[in-house]
Parts: structure tokens; C-alpha cells; sequence
């Protein structure tokens, strides 16, 4: 998995980072109210893309010329792509098999929340709770505070739940937990100063040493200078290393044998020379890790040893790998192409990678199935810096391109688990020159589209002045909720998408949606449930039945809950 607002965070079973409950969604909102209406169907087109815009220096011969993070294309620089994840948030609840945990921070605690009763226990933590992730495959979670440097482990087995707590020895902001929940890194945020002064000092936290109660269960580590990445390494479920990417090196931390030197490598020049537009990805078990950057053509790998860089045609606008490890997708924005990179070959050997041009169609992200699905790898491509409104589909990898034309410009694709369905939130055009009224009207308004990836079919809703902030897809696949708020009017609803029918069904939040996510399967309960955490003094969250249109809410985190 991925996290890119310019820094990005590690791979483990949950990162997140708080932010202020009350922060409006960014954006400006139309004025005035436009009704919530049905879209048109599509199929696939061809022909050439659209033209680029954003900022920069005109007559440009090469990216050297342009603001750090733009690219020359066609003699001008244009602004980076925008990536963003509205499915995870920054600071999101998180499930368990029984349970969902969500941080409140002004009340010092975690409120568990059983969604099947909306039964709340409100659970004690150090001030200022900023960092939450669950433990795989049991009913616990990891809480990291901010104010007194703590982290606490949650072990909701037996009720009560239990709480361990101990301390950091200092202030950290980011949390990552490994994939086999063996251990935690606390680490500070890339973007602020750390506390104390202390550059590159993270905790590595043995949570089996915490949950028993016995000492030395937290050591300090020194990563190097302004850690932006903690990525953990497992092989055969277990979890072997740890590798620290600061700004200009990777240290790799040895948990088998708990040596206190890492061995430490120096990144490219390349990928050291700007952080805040370097984007590091790596596959779920940390195995295979590659870097991208925009200050030069070329991309670097690293397999836990050495490092290597790989030479590309042009800057990479955006850097995926396939859910297997087995091969790299990057963007090549100026060409209107994509580079195909089969792992491990193609680093060895960078003439083997394949270049699959678009034929003028627009590029500039890249989103993949979370997993491989049994009809094929595929990529869907896009852009969100361009006038194009579409978006094209390439087969992995024979490089076959199908595009797709839209009604409206791209802001994010995304596709469900099973691969089989995609999101499409899309930017609202206020300064649109349509002369048809109603074309005018539509590129304005605020929308999403939903894709079935077999058919090419696709579907437009209008939302009007509602923005899509926040989605989640079913776990058991073929539905996704799609949360909307417009602050100024204090309008707060959720989209139920039938992804077989593709229709959308509005259903009613009683106040200003923050995170959502997937409520984990139970007996006796239907799988398409979600929940939905809400901006209130004492704590909201609803958990909603996708399929039915159910929307149960419970409220008041710090008091013994209240079931609307």
C-alpha cells in the first residue's frame, strides 16, 4: 500500500496520523444547492488527449528548468499530479474481527464500538491519542499518544478491554505496525520538527515484551536524517527487518538477531535531492521496494541489500507495483506512455522494460487492483492535471489500451478489492465553457462515477454541491458507500452504490463525515457494512447496511453511547 501527500508513510498494518476533528474538507464550495440527479452511461472512445495546465515556466527544454515537483512537458512545466486517498483518511478508525476502535483525542481515549449492537466502551489512553492500528487477526489495536510520549496496546479479548501502557522516552507522531503484529516503530513526522531536536531517533517497540509486561520493550533507534518512510520486511509471515528511509539513506535494522547499528546504504542523488516529491512503494511484505522521484529520469530499487537505479526515457509521474511484487507500472506523463518493469528481471537488466504508448490519451496516475484478479492484471490510467475527461484502461501485460470517455475531469480512481469495480470521484469545472446549459451544469456540479471494469460500463451521479470526501467499498465486494458534505449548508449524506446495477441510493448522516471504513463480517449479519465517523463533541459513528440502506448511529464515545 501507498500513502503520497508529497512524503509517504510505511507499509505495516496501519499508519495514520491525527488531525483536528474539526477541519473543514478543503476546496471551495459552490454557493449555491443543485440537485442530485442521474448521469449518462459510456463506452469506450479513442482519439487525443487533452491539454495540459498548471503552473510554471513556459518554454521549458527540460524538467531541471521547472519548480521542484513540475515536469516539462511540451515546452511547459506543469504542476505535479495530485494524489490523494479519501478511502483511508488521516487519522481513520479501524477494525477488528469483532470490533471497530476510533480515537478521541480531546477525551484522552478509544472508544470499541461492536457494530452489530453499537454497544461503546470507552477505553483510557495517554493524552492526545494521534496514531491507531489494529493487530492482525485478533480483537486488539496499538494507540500511540502524543502529549506524554506512550504507547498503549488494547486487548479487547476479554471484556473490559485490557490496556498496557509504556513509555516512548519522547514525542512521536506516526505510528506503523508490522504485518505479523510482533512489533510497532513510533516515528516522527517528516514535516515538522521532531521533539527535543532529535533528528532521526524513532522507537522500535517489541509488543509481544509490552503485552507480558516485561522490560526492554522499547528501544531507541537511530534511522538518519528526517525519517520518511519505516517499511517492514517478513518472510514466511514473520517479521525479519525494518528499513528506515530518511532523506538521504536506508537503514536496515536486523529483528532476528536485535543488533543496535543498522547496516546503512546512501540513496541515489536523484532520490535525496527533494523528499517532499519523492514517493517510495514497496509490496506487502517489504520485500520489494522501489523509488520514484521527479528530480531525474530514472527510478531505484531496493531488495533489503543493495541498491540499484533504473534508467527511464523521462520523469515518472507516478510509480505502482502489482499486488504480487512482480512487476512496477510508472507514468510517463510527457510521452503520453507507461513503463511496464517486470521485478526482478527488468532491474537487472533496464532494456527489457516495456514502454505501452497511449496514442496521445492522457496519463499521470496509475491505479491497480488491490489484488491480482483472476481475469487479468490491469492498469487504470489518468490524470488529474489535465482538460481531458477520461481516463484508459491497460492490459498487463500485453500493453492492449481500451479508453474511456467521461462527462466530467478525473480527481481519483479507485478500485474495489475483487478488482471487478471502480470509484471515479471527479473535480467539479466552475470556470467551465460549455454553451450547452445543461453541459455547463454538469461540469460544475460535484459528481462521482462508478465503473464496472468487465462491461466498460460506467455511470455518472451529480451530487451538486456535495463533495465526495470519503468512500469505502463493501468487503464482501459489489457495493461501496461514497460519504458528501457541503459545510456551508451543513449537508451530510451517503451514496449506497449498487456496483452489479450501478445505481446510487442517498441516505441521510446527521452531521459532517470525517473517516470511513469497512465493518468486519460477523454471523448471523450481511457482509455490506461500513461505518461512517462523524464529526460531534462527544464522538459519532454510524455503521451502515449498504445493501438495505440501514443507517444505525451510535453517540457519545466518552459516555456509555447513545443508539440513535
Amino acid at each position: 500500500m501507498k500513502f503520497i501527500h508529497g512524503l509517504t508513510a510505511g507499509v505495516g498494518i496501519a499508519v495514520v496520523v491525527a488531525c483536528s476533528a474539526s477541519r473543514p474538507y478543503g476546496g471551495d464550495e459552490i454557493p449555491n444547492g443543485g440537485a442530485i440527479g442521474g448521469g449518462n452511461g459510456g463506452g469506450f472512445v479513442s482519439g487525443s488527449g487533452g491539454g495540459l495546465t498548471g503552473g510554471g515556466t513556459a518554454g521549458c527544454t527540460s524538467s531541471a528548468q521547472c519548480t521542484p515537483g513540475f515536469t516539462c512537458d511540451n515546452g511547459t512545466c506543469v504542476a505535479p499530479e495530485v494524489e490523494t486517498d479519501r478511502g483511508l483518511g488521516d487519522a481513520p478508525p479501524v477494525a477488528t474481527p469483532r470490533y471497530v476502535y476510533a480515537l478521541n483525542p480531546t477525551a484522552a481515549s478509544v472508544a470499541r464500538i461492536d457494530p452489530t449492537t453499537l454497544q461503546i466502551e470507552a477505553v483510557p489512553v495517554g493524552p492526545r491519542p494521534v496514531g491507531l492500528a489494529a493487530l492482525p487477526a485478533e480483537d486488539a489495536a496499538v494507540v500511540l499518544s502524543l502529549d506524554d510520549g506512550s504507547l498503549s496496546v488494547l486487548d479487547s479479548a476479554t471484556l473490559p478491554t485490557k490496556v498496557t501502557r509504556v513509555a516512548l522516552q519522547r514525542q512521536y507522531s506516526k505510528l506503523t505496525v508490522s504485518p505479523d503484529g510482533k512489533f510497532a516503530a513510533a516515528w516522527p513526522d517528516p514535516a515538522t520538527a521532531p521533539a527535543s531536536g532529535a533528528e532521526g531517533i524513532f522507537a522500535l517497540v517489541d509488543l509481544s515484551k509490552v503485552r507480558s509486561n516485561t522490560t526492554g520493550s522499547v528501544q531507541e533507534r537511530a534511522g538518519g536524517y528526517r525519517i520518511t518512510d519505516v517499511i517492514f520486511r517478513t518472510e514466511a509471515g514473520v517479521s525479519t527487518a525494518l528499513h528506515v528511509f530518511a532523506k538521504s539513506t536506508v537503514s536496515t535494522f536486523d529483528l532476528v538477531t536485535g543488533a543496535a547499528l543498522p547496516a546503512r546504504l546512501a540513496l541515489p542523488a536523484s532520490m535525496s535531492a527533494d523528499v517532499s516529491s519523492r514517493e517510495v512503494v514497496a509490496s506487502a511484505d517489504g520485500r520489494i521496494i522501489m523509488l520514484r522521484s521527479t528530480v531525474a529520469p530514472e527510478l531505484a530499487s531496493f531488495d533489503g541489500t543493495r541498491i540499484d537505479t533504473v534508467p527511464l526515457s523521462e520523469i515518472a509521474t507516478d510509480l505502482d507495483l502489482v499486488p504480487d511484487g512482480t512487476a512496477a507500472v510508472a507514468a510517463l506523463r510527457s510521452s503520453s506512455s507507461v513503463a511496464y518493469i517486470e521485478v526482478p528481471a527488468d532491474l537487472i537488466t533496464p532494456s527489457g522494460i516495456d514502454t505501452i504508448a497511449l496514442d496521445g490519451g492522457v496519463v499521470g496516475q496509475i491505479a491497480l487492483p488491490p489484488g491480482v484478479p483472476g481475469t487479468g492484471m490491469f492498469a487504470l490510467v489518468y490524470s488529474t492535471v489535465t482538460t481531458e475527461e477520461s481516463f484508459a484502461r491497460i492490459d498487463l501485460p500485453s500493453g492492449v489500451v481500451t479508453r474511456y470517455a467521461l462527462e466530467k475531469k478525473v480527481d481519483e480512481i479507485a478500485l474495489s478489492p475483487d478488482g471487478r469495480s471502480a470509484l471515479i470521484i471527479h473535480q467539479a469545472d466552475p470556470a467551465t465553457t460549455a454553451m450547452d446549459p445543461y453541459e455547463a451544469a454538469v461540469d460544475k456540479d460535484q459528481g462521482f462515477s462508478v465503473f464496472d471494469v468487465n462491461s466498460g460500463f460506467w455511470q455518472l451521479q451529480r451530487t451538486g454541491t456535495t463533495k465526495p470526501t470519503r468512500f469505502a467499498f463493501s468487503p464482501a465486494g459489489g457495493f461501496v458507500g461514497v460519504a458528501l458534505r457541503n459545510d456551508a449548508l451543513k449537508k451530510y449524506q451517503l451514496m449506497a452504490v449498487n456496483l452489479t446495477s450501478l445505481v446510487s441510493t442517498t441516505l441521510p448522516l446527521a452531521s459532517t463525515p470525517l473517516f470511513m471504513g469497512t465493518v468486519p463480517q460477523a454471523p448471523g449479519v450481511t457482509p455490506h457494512r461500513v461505518f461512517v465517523s462523524q464529526d460531534h463533541p462527544a464522538g459519532r459513528i454510524s455503521v451502515i447496511q449498504l445493501d438495505t440502506g440501514q443507517v444505525r448511529t451510535a453517540t457519545g464515545f466518552t459516555l456509555n453511547g447513545e443508539i440513535d
